[in-house]
């Protein structure tokens, strides 16, 4: 399907393997944007250029993979706290970091609002329990890791965009690469059907009022 005038629903998914979904809903457009938040934040911004173009307002979607040392592979979550997973949170450090809140409308919030432990925390690695790294934010005790949400997020907030996500834990954050492509064909059906019906019992019963692009 091509990007057109008639899109009111774009799923965003870092890796195609990650999602086993369909629809006949000529509404609904999947849009890869790679792993990562350098690629996330440029895939986008292109996007964004290309509805604006067209004219529409869609509400974007993310989907995808966790990390997760607090639930078991196959559970699924629905992130509204969204931060930086791999940056300094002290000092003048955070005069360029943004702590986000929100399903739908994303907002900045102070730090001391910030709930860590309903946070999706993103950084550019797995993480893995038996790094220094991990033991260096293992403190804040949050909801689950991923690669992508926090650029998305950060973005979305600052051009007024529509912004959800919906997370299924694909590792408990002690294994490799490897181990995670291995577990996504058991998993990536099953965020499929949790898609589908987030769309039809949430997105589409509720009417979202979707903001004007800026």
């Amino acid at each position: 399907m091509i990007l057109n005038k008639d899109i009111e629903i774009i799923i965003l998914v870092a890796n195609k393997n990650e999602l086993s979904f369909t629809t006949e809903n000529k509404s609904t457009f999947i849009y890869e944007i790679g792993v990562g938040k350098v690629n996330a934040v440029l895939s986008l911004a292109t996007l964004y250029e290309e509805i604006n173009l067209l004219g529409i307002q869609p509400v974007l979607l993310n989907v995808g993979t966790v990390g997760c040392t607090r639930y078991p592979i196959g559970h699924v979550l629905y992130p509204a706290y969204y931060a930086q997973g791999d940056a300094y949170t002290e000092g003048f450090f955070l005069e360029n970091t943004l702590f986000l809140k929100g399903q739908g409308l994303i907002e900045s919030i102070s730090m001391a609002e910030f709930n860590y432990e309903e946070a999706l925390l993103t950084s550019d690695r797995f993480i893995n329990v038996n790094t220094a790294f991990y033991q260096d934010i293992k403190h804040f005790n949050p909801l689950a890791f991923d690669m992508e949400s926090y650029a998305l997020a950060n973005f979305c907030h600052l051009k007024n965009l529509p912004f959800y996500s919906i997370k299924i834990v694909s590792d408990n954050c002690d294994g490799t690469v490897k181990d995670w492509e291995s577990i996504l064909g058991e998993i990536s059906g099953r965020l499929g059907h949790i898609l589908d019906r987030f769309i039809k019992e949430r997105l589409c019963q509720e009417k979202i009022g979707i903001p004007d692009i800026s």
